[in-house]
């Protein structure tokens, strides 16, 4: 029997979250959602198509297409997607991330025709299957980011922050300062791509996984954000644990503040308010090519690797 593919809709989540949860069962993979934060993405991101492939009525694979904002420099499109793991070897990974391929380029020329597009994917390391599939669409591996994982039951250091700084929680109604404050923090970091007001309203301030008072963010003496360190909850477990677990998924400091503990400090505070709220583990990804020695921060507060993944591109 052949194989049909089609978009999907929202009426579709139940089945792309099983789906992803048998993958995720396999393998992590960095992207396994809930049923609801698949809806969250489909109905808040307008430029997030999703695919799926089917033999017969049953979902075999799926794929994701995620536009980043236009940008000077040109335009950053994401590549997720996996094939069922029972159904692996039968051409559905290169028929599919050949689809979303043609599937981007199709986005980026009606966003930013004439522009540079950078199309980002990733691969599990140690899956040469997965490296394989990417180099064979013209993919180019580059830097790695870890996946770290912290037990909240051990013993967790105090780190102290500077007196001239107050900290609070994640302000919704301070939204776009704090999305301001995101792109100043992350401006020199490597291949970052932005943040529009339509993501950042649908990731970091409505979505479901948010958890605003487990967030810190610290202001200077002038009310100014020093620096922040978010909180969210996502239905599966990027450890892939049986949860709860809290995932970190930004830590910035403002580049007047850094050197100062800011970070390091503000951790703290999420990982000991965490644990006071239940939460047994705490994840995040870094980057290992992160400007600001995130890593070693990270080690010092109790994370450990769990996997590491693979950054592909192909700029075009």
């Amino acid at each position: 029997m052949g194989f049909t593919t089609r978009d999907l809709a929202p009426d579709d989540a139940e089945d792309i979250a099983a789906l992803m949860a048998r993958v995720e069962a396999d393998h992590p993979t960095g992207f396994c959602l809930g049923a609801v934060e698949i809806r969250e993405i489909m109905n808040g991101h307008g430029a997030a198509v999703f695919e799926g492939a089917f033999d017969g009525r049953d979902m075999v694979a799926y794929t994701t297409v995620m536009a980043g904002k236009p940008g000077a420099e040109g335009q950053k499109l994401f590549l997720y997607g996996d094939v069922d793991p029972s159904r692996l070897g039968e051409g559905l990974g290169t028929l599919m991330l050949t689809r979303s391929l043609d599937r981007a380029r199709a986005m980026h020329s009606a966003a930013a025709p004439g522009a540079p597009a950078r199309y980002a994917a990733t691969a599990l390391a140690g899956r040469p299957d997965q490296a394989d599939l990417m180099t064979a669409a013209g993919f180019r591996p580059g830097r790695h980011a870890f996946l770290m994982v912290a037990d909240l039951r051990d013993g967790l250091a105090h780190a102290p922050l500077p007196d001239d700084v107050t900290v609070g929680p994640f302000d919704p109604e301070a939204a776009e300062e704090l999305r301001q404050a995101h792109l100043t923090a992350f401006a020199d970091y490597p291949d970052f791509a932005g943040m529009s007001q339509q993501f950042w309203k649908m990731f970091m301030v409505t979505a479901v996984h948010a958890r605003h008072q487990l967030s810190a963010v610290a202001r200077d003496g002038d009310g100014a954000v020093a620096a922040y360190v978010f909180a969210h909850e996502y239905a599966v477990p990027p450890s892939g644990g049986s949860g709860p677990e809290v995932t970190v998924p930004y830590v910035g400091t403002l580049p007047a503040h850094r050197g100062r503990g800011l970070a390091t400090g503000l951790l703290s505070r999420v990982l000991h308010g965490s644990r006071e709220a239940g939460y047994p583990t705490a994840s995040l990804y870094v980057d290992t090519e992160n400007p600001t020695g995130a890593l070693g921060i990270y080690e010092r507060a109790g994370f450990r690797q769990s996997y590491r993944e693979d950054f592909y591109h192909l700029d075009e």
